[in-house]
């Protein structure tokens, strides 16, 4: 047991080491990807799961989970919505063991390819995950709101499929883009622009500056929720009801902060320390943990993916800690590193 501390401590002086050269070496980033294509492949056998739910075959799916979503829809995608609709609720039924199905074999895909250490087989439940993500996002969530104004992290945005093709995309990208010490690395940096852009659409919507803002989001979650959830949403929907311009400032305030202090190549451990708390609030009060416990969620919601995304800047926070210890605790140019895999390494 006391050698499995050592040994991810002995990854993190690694990878300070490549921070301080200056390179983020294909081991490293072969092991990133890993661990974040096996969070989004569970991710996509719960919702396989939950789109096995017996409501999720009634016309419940259609009222509860399609329509809303076409409220929501910019005009250009709205007729293909309503189209979508048209078409899938005379056969409601059938259409769930298609979308059941095509989550399953997505996630046996992926987690097939990771067992086989198969990358073909990776990328092909990767390209599956971007092309279904792509019809569940635009259909099936209505982009989340995105374009119509009306689309924050807490109603969701951007969409929990939508972080899903993140990742999946991101695994895609070549070694070039992965480069932690940069400046710049979409992986790494993409979480903090979620934040940012999820503190700019909460300020920037005025109804969650009134009483009839974030209070009704909560109220319309706990009129979903389990009787164990409801007693604790009531009382904070009734703070927020009265003190709204107080409450969203806060949510406001918090985002940013965590955008600035997560974002670039030397993210702060207070970001990591904020981060939980407020993706805490905005998980159980604000989306209910996506109905899992409803009889109607088809996913867990935005949390889980985005702490997948997440990882990126926790390696590289992680990286930085241990660049702080003395220099004989790094391993030297031409030291090893026993948790990671030798010579041009590609994931899986």
């Amino acid at each position: 047991m006391s050698s499995i501390p050592s040994t991810a401590a002995a990854g993190a002086r690694s990878q300070a080491a490549e921070i301080a050269a200056g390179v983020t070496s294909s081991a490293t980033i072969a092991r990133v990807k890993r661990v974040m294509i096996w969070g989004l492949a569970l991710l996509w056998l719960l919702d396989a799961a939950l789109q096995a739910q017996p409501r999720m075959f009634t016309i419940d799916f259609v009222s509860n989970i399609m329509k809303p979503s076409i409220a929501i829809s910019p005009s250009f995608i709205g007729a293909i919505a309503k189209w979508s609709l048209t078409f899938v609720t005379p056969h409601i039924a059938l259409f769930n063991w298609l979308f059941m199905i095509t989550q399953f074999v997505i996630a046996f895909t992926l987690i097939g390819g990771l067992v086989r250490h198969d990358r073909r087989l990776v990328t092909a439940g990767l390209v599956l995950s971007i092309l279904w993500g792509s019809v569940l996002w635009i259909a099936g969530e209505g982009t989340s709101g995105v374009f119509t104004g009306n689309g924050t992290m807490f109603t969701w945005a951007p969409g929990s499929v939508f972080l899903y093709m993140a990742v999946a995309v991101f695994y895609l990208l070549p070694d070039k883009w992965w480069q932690f010490g940069d400046s710049f690395c979409l992986p790494r940096d993409f979480l903090a622009l979620v934040f940012l852009y999820g503190g700019i659409a909460q300020a920037v919507t005025p109804g969650f500056w009134g009483s009839q803002g974030i209070s009704v989001l909560i109220e319309g979650q706990a009129s979903m929720a389990p009787s164990w959830m409801i007693n604790s949403m009531t009382p904070v929907a009734t703070w927020t009801h009265q003190y709204p311009v107080l409450s969203n400032a806060i949510l406001v305030v918090a985002l940013l902060a965590l955008a600035g202090l997560l974002y670039g190549k030397h993210p702060k451990t207070s970001g990591f320390v904020l981060m939980v708390p407020v993706l805490a609030v905005i998980w159980y009060w604000g989306q209910a943990f996506g109905g899992i416990f409803s009889g109607m969620g088809t996913d867990p919601n935005t949390i889980p993916p985005l702490l997948i995304l997440a990882i990126p800047a926790y390696v590289i926070w992680r990286a930085r800690r241990a660049q702080g210890e003395p220099p004989a605790a790094l391993p030297g140019a031409g030291g090893q590193d026993d948790s990671l895999p030798v010579g041009p390494t590609a994931a899986p």
